[in-house]
């Protein structure tokens, strides 16, 4: 696959990705994940001077616009490979790309040139416009940080008072998502885990309340609103409103 999102941990997507970009050019072995590190393509990747590795990097302060992905990969893409067969772009935090961003790479994505290859690091995938996710192989890359471990056990104690899940509860749990709120793609992670929390509590019961159904209807709207660059804040007090509201 020539344009690969890969989801995890930024220290182990990184790792990979250069395992990858590193593989791909190797003179001695023909698999992506299995580099010879003793070639001169290997040699020279190791040394950060690889003339056909380009690391894709946000120039403004907050995203990658539209100018870093013409400058430092249309502008690049057309030409020719140096040295390698391949031209490896590696776009670490990739979540940063803007729609307007990611909607110019689309047509390098859609109809690449034979020797581009895209690697897209990311925590999630949350941002990613659907038409870049169906052109891209999706790979999640194993492994918890501690602050994965941390969000599990909040969707976790959340989903664990469904059944007294009143609007003073909803207050208390929107206190715990405040040191999350400058976070969208960390609260959207929460949310995914939330409503795979509820929907275990749903699989699990005989005859689900209203409410837990409800609160799946709120978490997955919270998502959509979130996913469109909606107020967050708002949206999360209103998501917890209406799960608390049909509590009987």
């Amino acid at each position: 696959m020539h344009a690969q999102i890969l989801v995890g941990d930024g220290d182990k997507v990184r790792a990979l990705a250069h395992t990858i970009a590193k593989g791909i050019n190797c003179l001695n072995s023909s698999k992506q994940e299995n580099p010879c590190d003793k070639c001169i393509s290997c040699r020279v990747f190791e040394s950060n001077n690889h003339p056909d590795t380009f690391y894709v990097k946000k120039t403004k302060q907050s995203s990658i616009g539209v100018d870093d992905v013409r400058e430092q990969i249309a502008y690049p893409m057309s030409t020719k490979p140096i040295g390698y067969k391949y031209k490896v772009f590696i776009i670490d935090k990739a979540e940063t790309l803007t729609p307007a961003a990611q909607s110019a790479l689309l047509k390098t994505i859609e109809e690449p040139a034979p020797y581009g290859v895209f690697l897209f690091l990311a925590p999630n995938q949350h941002n990613f416009l659907p038409t870049i996710l169906s052109r891209c192989h999706l790979r999640k890359v194993q492994g918890e940080t501690s602050q994965n471990t941390d969000l599990k056990a909040l969707a976790e104690e959340i989903a664990d008072t469904a059944h007294d899940f009143d609007l003073l509860e909803a207050f208390r749990t929107y206190k715990k998502f405040e040191p999350y709120k400058d976070s969208k793609e960390t609260l959207l992670e929460i949310l995914d885990l939330l409503y795979r929390a509820y929907g275990e509590k749903i699989t699990a019961s005989l005859n689900p309340p209203d409410q837990w159904l409800n609160a799946i209807l709120a978490i997955t709207h919270t998502k959509n609103i979130l996913s469109q660059n909606g107020n967050i804040q708002l949206a999360i007090e209103l998501m917890f409103a209406n799960m608390a509201q049909d509590k009987g």
